[in-house]
This record gives C-alpha cells, sequence and structure tokens, in this order.
C-alpha cells in the first residue's frame, strides 16, 4: 500500500527453522562425499607463489626502509622549519610590525591635547612595547631550542639582548614624555581656566563706572596678557610677566590714590588681577610651564625617535639573519627530497619489471588453468538456470539440461584439488536449492497467516496481499487484487507523498515510518502505519509494504495532545498576569518616588516665590522714591544689600529645586524606559539616593554609605540598575530596618575579574530567618501578606540582574546581623 520503509523484514533463512532430527539425517545421506585430498607436491603452485612473493616482498622492503628513512629524515627537517625556524621568522616579522605601529604612534602622543587622548595614545605605546619585549623573549627561547650554529645563534643573541635593552629604556622614555604630556595638559587646562576668569573680569569692569584712565590700562593690560600665553619663546613669556607684574604694582598705587567706594573697588580688581596673571597657578605661570613641558615633550620624543631607529636597524639585521638561516634549511631540504626520490625511483623501476616477469610467470602456470575452469563452471551454472528451448543472448544453443559440463582437474598441483572442490560444491548447491524452495514454501505459509497486514505493489498495483490486510479494509484477498490502484484508498492530500516515497525506495533509498489515514471503500476510515521496502517480484522490482492498524493509537494522541495544549493557553495567561503585575509594582515604585519628590520639591519652590515677591517689593518701593525724587543714598544702599539677599535666596533654592528635578527625571527615565549609555556609577548611584531621599528623610537615625571608585564608568542599561538599587533600598528600609532605632545601608562597588563590577548593598537590620530565605525571589512570595506586600519586589531585582544584565545575584544572612546582597556583572553589557 505505502512505499514508507523503516525495518525490513527478516529474511527468509531467518525465518526457517532446521528440521527434524531424521530429516538433517537423511540429508546428510544424500550429501555427496568430499574427495579426499590429493598427496602433497614437491614443487606445487604454493611454492611458486610463495618464491615470487618473496621476492617481491624482499625488494618492496627495501623501498619500504629507504622511503622510512626519508620520511625521517625530512619530518626531522620539517619539524625544525615549523618549531624553530618558520615561528622565528613569524616573531621577527611581528616584533617589525609592532615597531612601525610604535613610530605612528609617538608623535601622537606628543601631540595629545586631552586626558583621554593622552591616555588612549600612552595605552597603546605600553601595550606594543609589552608586545615586542614578549617577542624577544619567545625569540630567544626559540633561537635556544633550534639547532642554529654557534655562530650564528651568538650573533643572533646579541641582537636581540641589543633590542631588549634599547627596548626597556624606550619605554622609560616613553613613561617621561607621558608625564610631560600629561603636565602639558594640566597646564593648558589652567591657563584656559585663568583666560576664562579674565573675561570674566573685563566684563565686570565695563561696568565700573569712574574708573577712567585706570579701565583703560587695565584693558591694556588683559589684552597684551592674552596676546604674551600664545608666545612659543619661553624668555619672551617670562619677560611679559615681570612687566605685568610692573603694571599691576602701578595699578595698586593708582588705586591706592583714588577715594573710596570707587578706590576699593579698583584695589578689589587689582588684586584678581593679580591673582589671575602672576601669582602661582596664574595665567603666565601656567603658560610658562606648559611651554616648559612641551619644550621637555619634545626633546623626549627625539630621544625617542634614536631609540625606535637603534631597534629597527637591530631587529632588521635580526630578521636578515633568521631569513638567510631559514633559506639555507630550505635549500637542504629539496636537496634532500630530490637525493631520496631518486633513490626510490631507481627501486621502483626495478620492482615494476620483477613484478612483468612474475606475472608472465603465474600466467603460464596458474591464471591460463583457472580462466579454463572458470568457464567450465559458468557454463554448468547457465545449464541450470535456463529454460530449454531458448537462445542465449549471443546466440549461441544453450547446453542440455540434465547434461553437465565436467570441471577440468587435469594437472598434479593444488588446482587440480580445487577443480575437485568445485566438482564437490556444484552438487551440494544442486542439493540445497531443493532445500530452498522447500523453506520458501514454508514461509510463504509464514507470510499468510500474519496478523500484520502485507501487500506487494508496483505502480501501486497490487501484487500480492494477504489476509490480514483485506480484513483491514474489510474486503477479500480477491477483492484487493481486483482495485485498480492501492491510492484510492487513501486521501487526495497523502498520494503525492506516497509517490515520492515509491520513487526514493525504488532507487536504493530509505523512508521512515510513515502514519496515514485510509478510507474503507464502504466509506469508513482508520489510522495505519506503513513500513516498505524495495523487492524483486515476478521478474521486476516491487515494493513490499507492511501495514499495521495503529487507529486506537492515534485517537489515545489526539486526546492526550488536546489536554496538553490546555495546560499551555493555562501556563500562557499565568505568564501574561504576572508580567503585568511585575510592571505594576515598577509603576507603584516609580509613583511612590513622584509622590517623595514632589513633597521635597514644594519648599524650595515656596521660599523662591516668597523671595521673588519680597524683592518685587523692594523695586516698587525703589521706584517710588526715584519717582518722589526723594530717593537717598543710604535708601539705595539698604535697597541693593536686601535685593542681594533675597536674589542669593532665590539663587540656592532654585538651584536646590533644579539639582532635585533632574536626579529624578534621570532616575525615572532611566527607570521607565530601556535606553542603553555609558555613564560613571559613583555619579548614578548619587543621583538615585537623591532622588529617593524623599521616602527616607525623615529617619533621622539612618545612614546611608557609599564605596564606589569614582572612575568606574559602566556600558549597560541604567534604567535596570536603578531599578534594582531602588528596591533593594526600599526593601531593606521596609523589612530590615526600624523607622524609630539607628540603622545603616551600606553600598560599595568595586571591579573584579577582568572585566566584571562586584555590587553589593548590605543593612544591619534583622535579617532573614533560615526557612525564607531559598524563597525570597521566588514570585509572589512576601512575609507582609496583610500589609500590602505583593511579593514582587526581588523577584524584579532577580529577573533584571540574570536578564538584561547578564548577571548574577546572591544573598547572605543572619537573623539579627543583617543582610548583603551581592551582584556580579559584566561592565560592559551584551545588547539585549
Amino acid at each position: 500500500m505505502a512505499s514508507t520503509i523503516a525495518d525490513n523484514p527478516p529474511r527468509t533463512g531467518a525465518l526457517i527453522q532446521p528440521g527434524s532430527q531424521a530429516g538433517s539425517q537423511a540429508q546428510a545421506r544424500q550429501a555427496p562425499q568430499f574427495p579426499p585430498p590429493n598427496r602433497p607436491r614437491r614443487f606445487g603452485i604454493a611454492l611458486r607463489i610463495t618464491l615470487g612473493l618473496s621476492v617481491m616482498a624482499l625488494l618492496v622492503v627495501l623501498i619500504g626502509g629507504v622511503s622510512i628513512s626519508s620520511f625521517r629524515l625530512f619530518r626531522a627537517e620539517v619539524t625544525a622549519l615549523s618549531t624553530t625556524t618558520l615561528p622565528e621568522v613569524i616573531a621577527s616579522a611581528d616584533l617589525h610590525g609592532s615597531l612601525q605601529k610604535l613610530v605612528a604612534k609617538l608623535p601622537r602622543l606628543a601631540a595629545a591635547n586631552t586626558t583621554p587622548e593622552r591616555r588612549s595614545i600612552y595605552d597603546g605605546l605600553v601595550t606594543e612595547l609589552e608586545s615586542m619585549q614578549f617577542l624577544v623573549t619567545r625569540m630567544r627561547g626559540l633561537m635556544k631550542e633550534g639547532g642554529h650554529e654557534e655562530g650564528e645563534r651568538n650573533g643572533n643573541v646579541r641582537l636581540l639582548e641589543q633590542t631588549r635593552s634599547t627596548l626597556l629604556i624606550l619605554a622609560a622614555t616613553v613613561a617621561d614624555l607621558n608625564a610631560e604630556v600629561t603636565r602639558q595638559i594640566e597646564y593648558g587646562d589652567r591657563q584656559a581656566e585663568a583666560a576664562r576668569e579674565l573675561s570674566r573680569l573685563a566684563a565686570s569692569i565695563e561696568t565700573m563706572p569712574g574708573t577712567g584712565a585706570w579701565a583703560v590700562r587695565v584693558g591694556a593690560l588683559m589684552t597684551r596678557a592674552a596676546g604674551a600665553t600664545q608666545l612659543d619663546h619661553l624668555s619672551r613669556l617670562k619677560g611679559e610677566a615681570r612687566a605685568a607684574e610692573r603694571t599691576l604694582a602701578d595699578l595698586a598705587r593708582l588705586s591706592a590714590n583714588t577715594p573710596d567706594p570707587t578706590g576699593q573697588m579698583m584695589s578689589t580688581v587689582q588684586e584678581e588681577l593679580f591673582s589671575l596673571l602672576v601669582a602661582p597657578g596664574g595665567l603666565f605661570h601656567s603658560a610658562i610651564d606648559r611651554l616648559q613641558a612641551r619644550n621637555r615633550a619634545q626633546a623626549l620624543t627625539a630621544q625617542a625617535r634614536v631609540l625606535v631607529e637603534t631597534v629597527e636597524r637591530s631587529t632588521r639585521t635580526l630578521n636578515d639573519s633568521i631569513r638567510a638561516q631559514s633559506a639555507q634549511r630550505t635549500d637542504a631540504l629539496v636537496e634532500l627530497i630530490a637525493e631520496r626520490s631518486r633513490t626510490v625511483m631507481m627501486l621502483a623501476g626495478a620492482s615494476i619489471i620483477l613484478a612483468v616477469g612474475v606475472y608472465f610467470i603465474f600466467r603460464h602456470f596458474l591464471s591460463s588453468r583457472l580462466v579454463a575452469m572458470n568457464q567450465a563452471v559458468l557454463a554448468r551454472l547457465s545449464a541450470s538456470h535456463e529454460r530449454p528451448g531458448r537462445q542465449r543472448s549471443d546466440g549461441t544453443a544453450p547446453p542440455v539440461p540434465g547434461v553437465k559440463e565436467p570441471v577440468p582437474v587435469d594437472g598434479d598441483d593444488e588446482i587440480t584439488d580445487i577443480g575437485a572442490s568445485i566438482r564437490y560444491f556444484i552438487d551440494e548447491i544442486d542439493r540445497r536449492q531443493q532445500a530452498l524452495a522447500e523453506n520458501e514454501r514454508r514461509f510463504r505459509d509464514l507470510v499468510e497467516g500474519s496478523i500484520q497486514g502485507i501487500i506487494i505493489h508496483r505502480d501501486f498495483h497490487p501484487l500480492y496481499a494477504n489476509d490480514s490486510f483485506a480484513a483491514m479494509l474489510g474486503l477479500t484477498v480477491a477483492e484487493v487484487m481486483a482495485l485498480p490502484s492501492l491510492l484510492a484508498l487513501v486521501p487526495a492530500e497523502e498520494r503525492n507523498g506516497l509517490i515520492d516515497n515509491y520513487d526514493r525506495l525504488l532507487d536504493g533509498g530509505s523512508t521512515p515510518r510513515r502514519r496515514i489515514r485510509a478510507c474503507r471503500p464502504d466509506g469508513g476510515s482508520l489510522w495505519v502505519e506503513l513500513t516498505g521496502r524495495r523487492v524483486d517480484w515476478m521478474d521486476g522490482p516491487a515494493i513490499q509494504a507492511v501495514v499495521v492498524d495503529v487507529t486506537r493509537e492515534v485517537e489515545a494522541e489526539n486526546a492526550l495532545r488536546q489536554s496538553r495544549d490546555a495546560a499551555e493557553r493555562a501556563l500562557c495567561e499565568l505568564k501574561a498576569t504576572q508580567a503585568s503585575l511585575i510592571q505594576a509594582e515598577k509603576m507603584a515604585s516609580l509613583g511612590q518616588l513622584v509622590a517623595g519628590v514632589a513633597h521635597e520639591v514644594n519648599t524650595p519652590i515656596g521660599i523662591t516665590i516668597t523671595g521673588a515677591s519680597q524683592l518685587q517689593s523692594l523695586i516698587g518701593e525703589l521706584s517710588d522714591r526715584h519717582a518722589a525724587s526723594a530717593l537717598r543714598k543710604s535708601d539705595f544702599e539698604r535697597f541693593l544689600s536686601d535685593s542681594m539677599e533675597m536674589a542669593n535666596l532665590i539663587l540656592s533654592n532654585s538651584t536646590r529645586a533644579a539639582n532635585l528635578v533632574q536626579s529624578f527625571k534621570l532616575v525615572a527615565v532611566d527607570q521607565s524606559s530601556d535606553e542603553r549609555r555609558a555613564f560613571l556609577l559613583r555619579d548614578y548611584i548619587d543621583e538615585l539616593l537623591r532622588s529617593l531621599h524623599p521616602t527616607y528623610k525623615s529617619r533621622t537615625a539612618l545612614t546611608i554609605s557609599v564605596d564606589c571608585p569614582v572612575d568606574l564608568e559602566l556600558d549597560g542599561y541604567p534604567g535596570a540598575l536603578s531599578q534594582i538599587l531602588t528596591n533593594l533600598i526600599m526593601n531593606a528600609l521596609i523589612h530590615a530596618l526600624h523607622p524609630e532605632q539607628p540603622g545603616s545601608i551600606a553600598i560599595s562597588a568595586l571591579p573584579c575579574d577582568g572585566d566584571m563590577v562586584e555590587l553589593s548593598v548590605a543593612d544591619d537590620g534583622n535579617g532573614i530567618a533560615p526557612e525564607v530565605l531559598p524563597k525570597i525571589f521566588d514570585p509572589f512570595f512576601t512575609t507582609r501578606r496583610g500589609s500590602g506586600g505583593s511579593g514582587l519586589g526581588l523577584h524584579i531585582v532577580y529577573n533584571l540582574v540574570t536578564g538584561r544584565l547578564h548577571g548574577t545575584i546572591g544573598v547572605e544572612s543572619r537573623p539579627g546581623h543583617g543582610t548583603r546582597f551581592t551582584l556580579r556583572f559584566p561592565r560592559i553589557t551584551d545588547a539585549a
């Protein structure tokens, strides 16, 4: 029926049980007797073959010995090339390449203008120097292990030692250069800061009344100072600094002779000018220090170039020496291969000549007689298989049935014994063919009585069917054989697959066990399982299929599948509910944060509004006095004093409110989005604590400490980290620490294990009971079920740490001794 196949049915011989003992004895009596062996020969076929093969084997052993010896020499040379010479060449090339990278990076270090740029270039230079030191050490080890001549090895070792010592000096020079560039950048930053302060002071001088010529000299001094700091000549710059000192002294005398309050303001400006221009750390000192650092950096750069040229000469000489040694070894290996190849070719030629001689001897004494014997055997076999009266394909008449062509047994050697043995085996084959026919009859009876349906078809036209297959369809065997095509018993959608399987089986392939729905001629249906294989039936290929009724199994599987689908739908609904609860928990946490920050911002905003209204009242009162021409100097001075106090009050409270809003904005945006960015961990923790401060400011006995490197930078998801820290801190405030008792929370972070970060949040509160500790990360588990606890806080923390941050989280706690949560995650988080 179907053309699929799985396990082939057992062969005929495997199903035939041996007959009774009496039958076996009768067959033994009918079996032909094996002819007795002939007497031994003095110089038979075996001795001739042994002699010829011994000579050939001797020559083959000789060729093999030469080949193995050559192979060992070749392997030794190739091993030397691959383990010493080739690594030396590669290491030398890598050393030269690293040197070129070093040459390219040195000018960039001297020209660096910012600290990150300088640090990046210096780290690259240090890496290249360390790589070159490693390559030198590796080449030294390779030269000790290699088989170089003593003179060549000593010369290369001296070059390596010279290179190593020069690299050490170069490393120290690069370190000094890095220090000078660092000073240059630092002094440049100071100079820029002083210039900005000078610009600010110039703007304030323009608003000062009654300064006159003094203001003009101050402006000229500032202009000259700004131009002087751009000079590249150290002596001229120092001269400008001394001139500025003299000018400042003159300005001090002028301000001292000017009456107050203008004189007091001029004196204040002169002192600030002195601090910005000529005092230690001022504009001129910073410019001088920067110019000196730059000159030292240029000198160190020139020294580094000289050292690099020395290393380049050494590496070039070493590279040329190693390449010359490699060429010598390669030439020696080529010469060895050519010499041994000639020897092997000569021995191979001798082997061919000997093989030709042995061939003609064997053909005369052995193969011609074997061919004659083979022809007689083939004629005997064809006579037993061909029908009488039919001609062969070559036009010759077939042998007469019952007439057996004799197998030649002439001669006096082993071939004669073989001929006699063949005669015996042919008679034995005739006897066993009769037994095989009997076994086939028994096998047919077994197949007819099988409880599995068996059908044999060609192009889906039935050729044979047993009773079980016919009963499965509700038909008789004759009705099955009368069917025009077995494809009428399967649905239309299954027919193409069955046709493909049929073609695959005929081509010698295999197909898996197949289960399909079949149709009975009476309109009923059933599920069947099919296996098949290719057989030879009635002078042609056909397909034998074994059909098993599996209707009950399919119905049971369908019921089981429906139960599984219902369970999966319930699980999906449960997961969706859990996700919505987790999101609601996150939004509730953010809502608490909003409420706390709003309450905290109200106070500075109220003070700001009060100060602004008071300032408006002062300005109105001053305007009325001015309109009435009753404005006195004391009134104006009191207005200035009160206005400055109100402005300072407004500025300080506005700044406080802005900082709170900024911190809340940073934390709230991060918690409500999945944005990825780089951030400094210490600054972010401070911003988070500032936004959380309204939630715990009433706890005066609570202390929160942070121990984290200032420069520890993360590249990941700050929203996830904010949610984690918020939940852990709020968990400690709610469950561990009593509001009226002293308590502390310690947050610490440090880099560890390469590019990992360890972050811990510890408190000295109540701790967690041992029976509760294994369950704290389970969803919906809480010890405050009746007090508003949802049991999702630590579950959210666990999911964010292990999922978003790709890290791990652990907890240590003892009742009465506090709790510590420890997080480990990569500093650079992989993309979600």
